[in-house]
């Protein structure tokens, strides 16, 4: 593992999270998320066929952007269309959110760090309804500071945006937190803002690819991350 000093220096003073297959286990159905889109992009009268529900939402949603600017809507016009799919997204990851549960250890860390007076932080992709209500439902609302979600005034991660404001929020600098997520984007995000990422692998990505993507380090859960920061509180106190 890398030396304490070099991931928990003395100005950090919050840790920023991912929600989904970082803090709770994802009851979202991505799958009925990309079919939804794309039918509703038929709707428009575009060629469903271009879109490949492989894809990921946001180059699914960036392509429709493209095409309708391409073919002479107005901004305004686009931005409207958007909404719609915001309704959309909001609706799927509403579907199924009573059934969410935390990942295992997850409270018991948010707790250890809000008893050693870190500010704790939420960034999200989800709905502020979806994850205010998973974090209601695990427990775990109550350890939160502040959540920034997709459906705020500013651009969603990986934009460091949506990091900046939600640290401003918290009172804090970025270079004062971490950011611990399981996807690419979050570790786009870190990058953009210039934190540090750490990697947890209860999502998709294995330690490697987290490693690539950035992550000064990584493990199998936010579990085992509490040994890790304590350890290294204690190193800053």
């Amino acid at each position: 593992m890398s030396e304490p000093k070099d991931l928990f220096p003395e100005c950090v003073k919050g840790v920023i999270f991912d929600l989904d297959d970082t803090l709770v286990h994802s009851t979202v159905d991505y799958a009925r998320f990309k079919r939804r889109i794309i039918e509703r992009i038929a709707l428009e009268g575009d060629d469903p066929s271009v879109y490949d529900p492989e894809e990921g939402i946001m180059q699914l949603i960036g392509k429709f952007r493209q095409r309708m600017m391409g073919s002479g809507r107005t901004s305004s016009e686009v931005d409207d269309l958007l909404d719609d799919f915001d309704e959309i997204m909001d609706d799927v990851e509403m579907e199924r959110v009573k059934e969410t549960k935390s990942v295992p250890g997850a409270r018991e860390l948010l707790q250890m760090l809000r008893d050693r007076g870190l500010k704790i932080g939420v960034l999200t992709r989800g709905c502020e309804m979806y994850a205010t209500k998973a974090l209601e439902l695990t427990d775990m609302l109550r350890l939160v500071d502040h959540i920034e979600c997709r459906n705020s005034d500013v651009p969603p991660k990986p934009s460091p945006e949506s990091y900046r404001r939600l640290v401003k929020r918290l009172g804090l600098a970025p270079e004062e937190t971490l950011f611990v997520g399981d996807h690419h984007l979050d570790a786009m995000c870190a990058r953009k803002t210039g934190v540090r990422f750490v990697g947890v692998r209860t999502g998709d990505l294995t330690e490697q690819e987290l490693r690539e993507a950035g992550g000064v380090e990584v493990f199998d859960s936010v579990a085992d991350m509490i040994p890790w920061l304590s350890g290294l509180l204690r190193t800053s106190d």
